[in-house]
């Protein structure tokens, strides 16, 4: 051993022995003064194990928090499907209006997606957005029910459902009504072709394709998925549902897609009629239509319609009426829209005021909705209401007997009649220019008590009104103001909800500006300054222990 050490060991024991002598003397005033001894402090051990046993039950009732929290929003999760939309178009969201109308449906609803929800999920990226659109339609009602079920290990779906089913169809069914409709990939994933840039057909985009202008063409996917599924809904739930007849024969094969996809989507019922080989018009028909035919109708045919709009002087039927841009006059049926009030022109409105009409084409033009039932409610601020080839129309008295008329849809002033065949045809030849009617309405009417009931006809000045072009664009509101004309004839005035499509892209998971502040501030602020204020009061109870 050193001598270091030595003296080391030399000075603790004196150390100790003073100690030892302090205490004693201590102890001895202690109980000369007849104070109580002290009571010896806990060992180091002791307090380890305090601290320790309190660390244990912490950390146990901690986790087992965390397991219960964890348990509970996983149930939030199931049973109303929560989650958070971070794609810059809200794509895997529905609309307010759509979540509130499901709210409130008082029916109980199945829908089956038949596939796998995870090879379903990931068999393309669209898919993703519309198993997502199902989840939250699902969830917006408790009575809802969502499956997913393989086809393959459930074949009675087959034969309850038909041979037609297919992989990765969704079906909807109403337990009150008994009815289902089957949506299919074709519906819920909608392309929209272009050529530089300008919407065109699927049989133009394929053209162009096939000779190898692959550069100059493109498609975009519209999100049909909520469209679709509350359109099913929507059908199936419908205990009353409005018959809507186009009237085929006189060069017209079938009804106008776009019009009748339209009608369908908002549950109407769409059927196709051969007004040329019927006795009569079929009187639970509430509303017909008559569109682009290529002949004039016969008077025959012409009193088949007015037999059924009189419909036993009982009235309550509607006839909608637009002309075909290929030709001019049509003397039989045009007569008959004069008893009622309206007259068809010749030729076409053409814009010369640059600000409402287009310079290319300037019988395609920016119209006005007139003051009428049918404009309220319609968004004329951010839409605006748009037609080509529309033929003037002329009301020939406002009231008569029982007979009244109106205007619903008119040019700005500005507006031209140019012949039908233009040629060499100058605007600055035309005798007046001003504002022209292209959409107006007659109705007859008769009242028992105080209840009207009536017939209508609507002329639409010319067929591309209702073309695919300006009813499913986003951006304008010709597909409402259609709406707007049938739900009020038929008596669906107070409908809650209408189906309108909405832009989709390619699937991504970006975050508004808006979002990544927000998202920068919890995690780059927040929950650091948290951290930090945790450590700080651990600390300092530390100290003052």
């Amino acid at each position: 051993m050193s001598k270091e050490n030595n003296e080391n060991n030399i000075k603790d024991e004196e150390i100790r022995s003073e100690e030892t002598v302090e205490a004693a003397a201590e102890n001895a005033a202690e109980e000369k003064s007849g104070k109580p001894e002290k009571s010896k402090k806990p060992s180091s051990k002791g307090k380890r194990l305090k601290h320790g046993a309190l660390a244990v039950t912490f950390t146990v009732f901690f986790v087992a928090a965390v397991v219960l929290i964890n348990i509970i929003f996983n149930m939030v999760l199931d049973r109303f499907d929560i989650a958070a939309d971070l794609s810059d178009k809200s794509f895997y969201s529905i609309s307010e209006e759509t979540s509130s109308y499901l709210a409130g449906l008082d029916d109980e609803i199945s829908i089956v997606v038949t596939a796998e929800e995870e090879p379903f999920e990931s068999s393309y990226e669209y898919y993703k957005q519309v198993s997502e659109i199902t989840k939250r339609v699902a969830g917006a009602n408790p009575r809802f029910t969502l499956q997913y079920l393989d086809l393959d290990e459930n074949p009675t779906f087959y034969s309850k459902y038909g041979n037609n089913l297919n992989m990765g169809d969704i079906i909807v069914e109403s337990a009150k009504t008994g009815r289902h409709v089957i949506v299919t990939g074709q519906d819920y994933l909608s392309p929209k072709y272009y050529v530089n840039g300008e919407e065109t057909t699927a049989a133009e985009y394929q053209m162009y394709y096939q000779m190898g202008y692959g550069q100059y063409v493109s498609v975009e996917y519209y999100a049909a998925a909520e469209k679709c599924l509350l359109s099913a809904i929507m059908n199936v739930t419908n205990e009353d549902p409005v018959r809507v007849a186009f009237l085929v024969g006189y060069g017209v094969n079938a009804a106008p897609d776009a019009l009748s996809s339209l009608l369908e989507d908002n549950t109407y019922t769409v059927e196709t009629i051969d007004i040329q080989n019927v006795e009569t018009i079929d009187s639970d028909i509430d509303f017909a239509v008559i569109c682009a035919p290529l002949y004039d109708y016969t008077t025959d045919d012409i009193n088949k319609l007015d037999m059924w709009l009189d419909n036993g002087g009982k009235y309550d039927k509607n006839l909608m009426f637009i002309p075909s841009v290929q030709v001019d006059e049509m003397p039989n049926l045009n007569k008959y829209l004069n008893d009622w009030g309206l007259s068809l022109g010749s030729g076409f409105v053409y814009q010369t005021n640059t600000d409402y009409g287009f310079s290319a084409s300037p019988t395609y033009q920016q119209l006005q909705l007139d003051d009428s039932d049918y404009a309220e409610g319609i968004d004329v601020n951010t839409k605006s209401t748009q037609g080509d080839g529309l033929k003037p129309i002329t009301l020939l008295f406002d009231e008569y007997s029982n007979y009244q008329t109106q205007s619903i849809i008119s040019s700005y002033d500005g507006a031209v009649i140019a012949p039908f065949d233009r040629g060499d045809w100058d605007p600055s030849q035309a005798e007046d220019s001003g504002s022209y009617i292209v959409a107006a309405e007659a109705y007859k009417s008769f009242y028992d008590q105080l209840d009207p009931h009536r017939s209508r006809i609507f002329v639409i000045g010319g067929e591309y009104f209702v073309d695919a072009t300006f009813l499913t664009s986003t951006y304008l509101n010709n597909a409402d103001i259609i709406l707007s004309i049938f739900n009020n004839a038929s008596g669906k005035e107070d409908v809650e909800v209408t189906v309108v499509p909405q832009v989709f892209g390619a699937a991504t998971y970006e975050i508004t500006g808006s979002q990544a502040q927000l998202i920068t501030i919890i995690f780059a602020v927040i929950v650091p300054l948290v951290v930090i204020a945790v450590g700080v009061v651990v600390i300092v109870r530390r100290k003052r222990r």
